[in-house]
């Protein structure tokens, strides 16, 4: 069998053509989705990077392999493996380390582990092959410089598994400026709008609409380094110039990612090999106040896009859409399930394999958990219509300890009714404390996310005392009290630790 996993980064499934986008982003992926199946309530079970691909390989959540940001834990420093049982296998081994026990050669073009030190990531993978020492910059050009030799000459080989990675989508966008000016050319999203925009003015908190460039380091403040992206969200037209560079990236991407179809069709094995199409995670464009960011725990971060085209299976459904919902700790073992391997028992996600066949799931969730540890420390619980956020720790952002939306009626984040309806809030803080409790019983190993909640959250490096230099620049002392008020007053219960400057 020859599989390949296609992991775009920072990729919002509602920007390809597939899941009902009016731009022409995504043709290559469309035709993919077309063929296959594709997944609309889809999620990685962390956010961001680090800990969403951890969760991914290793199939259990961050709360149980140990990352939950992108610091280490004593827990997630040591992912491993996994632990061996009594015959000497291993009970919950890297997604990897398990396709190769079972005869498949496993291959990346990523320069992930490098960008983010994660030695862990490596486990498994036969080999490795680096497109550039840019760590996670290169264009998809660049990636294809050297994924399109190897299958060249590996393609038809028997029993291979590819990792595929680009990273256009995630900032900086550094596209051809010919695929911004295509975007231009069509409508952008309606929200946020002229006054949604006006409202977030004022907001706190790195990638907010005056702080867009609040972490770029060596350059100062509030200043774009590429023509793609603008300095400030100041109104509409700004939106616009963002996410038309946002989208030039995602359809410079999938022109790359087409001339690898192109050439597995020129060797005769493109309708026999598995395809998977998904991303880490997605990016906030104005959702709780942030752009061209994954800072929170929000459906506009944390779902993700996953299309599957598998020969034998997905024929019958080609076309079809599911709409259960699914966490990236499931994909490891579907694919198991799909090549008739047995699933590890440690593993905590469950195979979707019905759903690729047409058929129901014996027991869909209701409701699941996800977390977030870079700009914040939250989890969420969602269930398909609510969504209830808890805060740890809110970084240099506005957000209070709990936060509930009802996404039918208000799918950007913008009314929060925690107060309003606070049975259904205790009901589903409830869920979530249980579910802590659960997994911590797993692991028999403290909670990762109580570990790294007393550390603020500092915004890829930036110190505190910066973030108030630049409120301050700006002449914002109403909000840096404001700011400080909200340290002094944080729910004890969850972030014990005042924050003293």
């Amino acid at each position: 069998m020859r599989i390949l996993y296609i992991d775009i980064d920072s990729l919002r499934p509602d920007h390809l053509g597939c899941y009902g986008y009016q731009r022409p982003t995504s043709p290559n992926i469309d035709r993919i989705a077309s063929q296959g199946v594709l997944f609309t309530n889809y999620f990685c079970s962390d956010s961001p990077c680090l800990p969403s691909r951890a969760a991914c390989f290793s199939a259990r959540p961050g709360i149980q392999n140990g990352v939950v940001a992108h610091e280490d834990t004593p827990i997630g420093a040591t992912l491993r493996y996994g632990n061996r049982e009594r015959h000497g296998e291993a009970d919950a081994p890297m997604w990897m380390h398990h396709l190769v026990h079972n005869g498949m050669n496993t291959v990346s073009f990523s320069s992930f582990a490098n960008r983010h030190l994660a030695g862990w990531f490596h486990f498994g993978f036969r080999q490795f092959n680096l497109s550039s020492l840019k760590n996670g910059n290169e264009d998809a050009n660049e990636v294809n410089a050297v994924a399109l030799p190897w299958f060249e000459q590996h393609a038809r080989e028997d029993n291979w598994f590819v990792h595929l990675n680009y990273w256009d989508p995630h900032t900086l966008y550094t596209e051809p400026l010919s695929y911004m000016r295509m975007m231009e050319e069509h409508p952008a999203p309606a929200w946020p709008d002229a006054d949604a925009i006006k409202q977030q003015q004022r907001l706190t908190g790195v990638r907010t609409p005056q702080m867009l460039w609040a972490d770029s380091p060596g350059e100062g403040y509030g200043k774009s380094r590429v023509p793609t992206m603008p300095d400030q969200i100041k109104h509409r037209g700004d939106f616009e110039h963002l996410i038309n560079g946002y989208d030039g990236a995602i359809r410079f991407a999938d022109e790359n990612l087409g001339q690898i179809f192109t050439e597995l069709e020129r060797q005769g094995i493109f309708d026999e090999t598995a395809i998977i199409i998904s991303a880490d995670h997605a990016e906030a464009f104005g959702e709780l106040g942030q752009y061209m960011e994954h800072g929170s725990v929000s459906p506009a971060v944390n779902r993700v896009p996953l299309i599957i085209k598998w020969p034998g299976i997905t024929e019958q459904v080609a076309g079809d859409q599911r709409s259960e919902l699914l966490l990236n700790i499931d994909l490891a073992p579907t694919v198991s399930a799909s090549l008739g391997l047995k699933v590890p028992t440690g593993w905590a996600g469950q195979s979707f394999l019905p759903l690729l066949e047409g058929r129901a799931l014996a027991q869909p969730r209701s409701e699941m958990v996800m977390g977030h540890g870079l700009h914040t420390r939250q989890r969420a619980v969602y269930d398909g219509r609510w969504l209830y956020i808890r805060t740890y720790h809110p970084g240099y952002f506005e957000y209070p300890p709990q936060m509930l939306f009802d996404l039918s009626i208000d799918p950007y984040q913008v009314n929060n009714v925690a107060e309003a309806l606070p049975d259904r809030l205790q009901q589903m803080d409830t869920h979530l404390r249980n579910w802590e409790r659960e997994n911590v019983a797993v692991t028999n190993q403290p909670d990762p996310m109580r570990l790294v909640q007393h550390n603020p959250p500092t915004a890829l490096g930036k110190s505190l005392n910066s973030f108030i230099k630049r409120l301050r620049s700006q002449s914002r002392e109403e909000d840096i009290k404001r700011f400080m008020d909200r340290w002094e007053h944080i729910d004890t219960d969850y972030a014990p630790t005042p924050l003293i400057l």
